[in-house]
């Protein structure tokens, strides 16, 4: 396979950055969308948490098969498919309101679509940059989900007003259909045949033992997306719209801090090297969010949580883009699918307690649990950094300097 030249490299990966952020439209806007659903399509709480934890469910599960495909169709097939899929099933949303079940169904069918973003595109940054900087640019490259985050909020609440909760649904079909479509005609992902050796060290054994710092993190990230509004109104008394806008910088602090973090990995020869230092992340993570239980006055607030949504947000993108690399190359986007899992299952089963613990209005609590999960992320990263050490310098005097 001829060498890609360097500008068309970097080309894709500044396209694939840009097509995840957008992959957000497609499923965020539901959750921007939930005030007026009630209203104006009629659904009860209930039936609302129903679409909510189906799409969520189906697009945990989805991550690994979807990964399994990614090892050998590459990105251009699947980003492109989940692009199309996920815009054309936004537009049957619309078409479907009235009948619960029918809707239950289609916005489940979203999760697989949706599920086709990440994990391919991970995979294919190891086969777009040189390796020497790869470390560096995998993890600045999660700062894409955050602007996703970023960009629907904003554009999903304005286009809400102007043209009601369908309008939200049909604008994901316009942009996502079009981009699909563009992605798979001008992206070229040749995905090389993998060799005996990757073959045989491409299983997910060597990374599957970090997968509890995943999960850690997820039950931060999906906390802070969810409650961090209400964090404003209850503990520093601002209005809803003042939440709002404050919780909506967040995500741009968070995408300097990530895209910034990124340096520190750049030319980490060795996979023990990557998590060593991912742990010293988490673990400054874990302190970020415990300081936001110290925080007094709204300055001090707003300051604690951009800190650690940012270091959040960072922290999400070292685990879930170069935990899955200490495997082979040859399993990278399966091994992703699975950190995909982890992570939104931890996301899913820390959300009940930490529900419990704001309906207490014990909001230091709160922090302090988040903080508590993030450390156990560090502290199992250090654990696999000692227990992987060893063996790495054992195979490095075998074989030889690298």
């Amino acid at each position: 396979m001829l060498p890609t030249p360097v500008v068309t490299r970097w080309g894709l990966v500044a396209s694939g950055w840009s097509v995840y952020a957008l992959y957000y439209l497609g499923r965020v806007n539901f959750s921007v969308a939930v005030p007026r659903l009630e209203d104006e399509a009629g659904l009860s709480a209930t039936e609302i948490g129903a679409l909510a934890a189906g799409f969520f469910w189906v697009y945990s599960l989805s991550a690994v098969p979807v990964g399994r495909l990614a090892d050998r169709y590459g990105a251009r097939t699947l980003v492109g498919l989940g692009l199309v899929g996920s815009g054309l099933l936004n537009a049957a949303f619309v078409l479907a309101s009235g009948d619960f079940r029918l809707l239950l169904v289609i916005w489940s069918a979203n999760g697989i679509f949706q599920a086709m973003g990440w994990t391919p595109l991970v995979g294919a940054l190891g086969r777009w940059v040189e390796a020497d900087r790869s470390a560096r640019v995998i993890a600045s490259f999660g700062s894409c989900f955050v602007a996703g985050t970023a960009l629907t909020f904003a554009a999903g609440g304005f286009i809400i007003e102007r043209g009601g909760v369908d309008a939200v649904f049909v604008t994901a079909f316009l942009v996502l259909v079009p981009i699909g479509v563009v992605w798979w005609i001008g992206v070229r992902d040749q995905v090389p045949e993998a060799s005996p050796a990757d073959q045989a060290s491409g299983s997910i054994s060597a990374a599957i033992w970090l997968l509890p710092p995943a999960a850690a993190l997820g039950v931060a990230y999906v906390a802070l997306i969810v409650w961090t509004p209400a964090y404003f109104v209850e503990v520093h008394g601002v209005s809803v719209g003042s939440a709002g806008l404050l919780s909506s910088m967040m995500p741009a602090v968070s995408i300097i801090v990530t895209i910034a973090l990124g340096r520190w990995f750049l030319r980490i020869p060795h996979a023990p090297g990557v998590v060593l230092r991912g742990g010293a992340v988490l673990l400054l993570t874990a302190v970020a969010l415990a300081a936001v239980s110290r925080a007094a006055g709204l300055g001090s607030g707003v300051a604690a949580v951009a800190t650690a949504t940012a270091l959040v947000g960072a922290s999400s993108s070292v685990v879930m883009g170069l935990y899955p690399r200490v495997g082979s190359p040859g399993g990278v986007s399966l091994t992703s699918g699975v950190f995909a899992l982890a992570f939104n299952l931890g996301g899913g089963a820390g959300s009940p307690l930490m529900g419990r613990l704001v309906g207490q209005d014990d909001w230091d609590a709160a922090f302090v649990f988040l903080a508590g999960s993030v450390l156990v992320g560090a502290m199992w990263s250090y654990g696999w950094y000692a227990s992987a050490r060893p063996r790495q310098v054992r195979e490095g005097a075998s074989d030889g300097p690298a």
